[in-house]
């Protein structure tokens, strides 16, 4: 269902029912969709953040080295013109 702004603010509960039992609810502006409705997630660790890259990332020795943002910095430095020339 394609749902203008300003008829959501004055619905929005309902849309929140029709969220939760499934419906899909876009919202528009000006005719165009720039927002979807959807229910929130009931994943425990994706509310609290903590957990939710476990498995996923493998990081490296070094990875966060001084050492290895060198080439970096010195990079922006010559581009900022803040090298010292």
């Amino acid at each position: 269902m394609d749902i203008g702004v300003r008829e959501a603010k004055s619905n929005l509960s309902k849309l929140v029912a029709s969220v939760r039992k499934g419906e899909k609810i876009y919202l528009t502006n000006r005719g165009r969709r720039v927002a979807e409705l959807v229910p929130a997630s009931t994943d425990r660790a994706w509310r609290r953040g903590y957990g939710m890259f476990e498995g996923k990332l493998n990081l490296y020795p070094g990875w966060d080295s001084p050492d290895a943002d060198a080439p970096i910095l010195a990079s922006f430095e010559v581009l900022t013109g803040r090298d010292g020339q």
